[in-house]
């Protein structure tokens, strides 16, 4: 039989004690912050940490946006005063058409619904009522109607008005032939058996004037109202015509 040796049972540990577990918790929770008590005192990016020149970097982006804020409300400031001070000093005004007198000095309508022959004098003004500026009108382009066909075009050359003044347009314009459709004819009997034969004036005009050295300003002018002239008679426009037919500009 073999000798079996028997060897001694180990020591039995030792459990600590309650307040021994609790020295041993704070010896590594003391050893946990001086490990990291370097990377504290370094300032290293990891763990969402902001470098000292980054946080420079940053605030120097904040200051000159908000000098450069600071410069363009000071410009539009300075720009709307200056908007303001011309506009008090030059008063700007649209200049405008306005039709000062007109007349029908003949017409000749046949049954079948011609108009054989048709003259009419037409003075228009060209008004500038700015004062310290010339203004100029080009691509004038009117027309003489009646009941929605045309009789006669009144077109100018361009030309210049001086500042608070105006330029007359004289205009003797002759049509031939123009037929009418039936609700032509109809309106052209009912206007010769009352007395008053209707004529409209449409078209238009560019304008443009300087408003000091800061802006050249360019409007189109549009007219558009009805003259009505005593005919058969002596054909002259009516009183409420005159002066009261004017452009106006959007």
């Amino acid at each position: 039989m073999a000798d079996h040796h028997h060897q001694p049972p180990p020591p039995p540990r030792r459990q600590r004690r309650p307040h021994e577990l609790s020295m041993a918790a704070e010896e590594r929770h003391h050893g946990t912050q001086t490990a990291m008590a370097p990377d504290d005192d370094g300032r290293h990016d990891r763990g969402g940490w902001i470098r000292p020149e980054e946080k420079h970097r940053s605030s120097g982006v904040a200051w000159a946006l908000v000098i450069l804020c600071t410069l363009v409300a000071v410009g539009v400031i300075v720009a709307g005063a200056t908007v303001f001070a011309v506009y008090l000093i030059y008063k700007p005004r649209m200049p405008y058409l306005v039709v000062s007198d007109a007349q029908l000095v003949r017409l000749d309508y046949d049954q079948g619904g011609t108009i054989d022959y048709l003259e009419a004098l037409v003075t228009v003004m060209a008004r500038n009522t700015n004062s310290r500026a010339d203004a100029s009108f080009a691509r004038v382009d009117l027309a003489l109607r009646f009941h929605g066909a045309d009789v006669a075009r009144l077109r100018a050359a361009p030309f210049v008005v001086a500042s608070a003044s105006a330029a007359p347009l004289r205009y003797d314009v002759v049509s031939k032939g123009r037929a009418l459709d039936a609700g032509g004819m109809r309106a052209m009997d009912a206007s010769l058996k009352s007395g008053v034969v209707p004529l409209d004036l449409l078209g238009r005009a560019r304008t443009r004037w300087k408003v000091g050295i800061f802006a050249s300003l360019k409007f189109w002018t549009r007219i558009s109202c009805r003259l009505h002239f005593f005919y058969p008679g002596n054909g002259t426009v009516m009183d409420s015509d005159r002066n009261t037919c004017t452009s106006r500009s959007p």
